[in-house]
This record gives structure tokens, C-alpha cells and sequence, in this order.
């Protein structure tokens, strides 16, 4: 857990984890993340690693859709 430059807390995920437990290459996994974040359900918090970015985390938009 952590506090981000905005004041939410949150959990940081590693992305070659995700990528690995979903089955997708680095060019899916760069996409998937690239459009997630542009519907703000998903901030990129490292960059780096195999897969371009280190570790992500759900915005609090994207936790209520997770939920639905």
C-alpha cells in the first residue's frame, strides 16, 4: 500500500504478473495498459522491465468497474 502524489492510496501490481496470469505478449500487454489508463481506470506507476511498465494500479474508476 501506498500514497500517490494525489492523496489515494493504493496497490501496485506488477504488469509481466498480470501479463503472465491473462495469457498476453508484451505488444498486448503495452495496449491494454495504454488504453486503460486513457479511461482513467488504470494509473502506470513504473516504467521499465520487459514489459515497458514496471507496476500499475486500479483508480478508484477503475475498481467500481471491476466491481460491476
Amino acid at each position: 500500500m501506498y500514497i500517490d502524489s494525489d492523496g489515494e492510496e493504493g496497490v501496485r501490481v506488477s504488469v509481466k504478473e498480470i501479463s503472465e496470469e491473462l495469457g498476453i505478449d508484451k505488444t498486448e500487454a503495452r495496449n491494454l495498459f495504454e488504453y486503460l489508463e486513457s479511461k482513467k481506470c488504470l494509473k502506470i506507476e513504473t516504467l521499465g522491465g520487459e514489459y515497458l511498465y514496471g507496476h500499475v494500479s486500479l483508480t478508484k474508476k477503475g475498481l467500481a468497474r471491476s466491481q460491476k
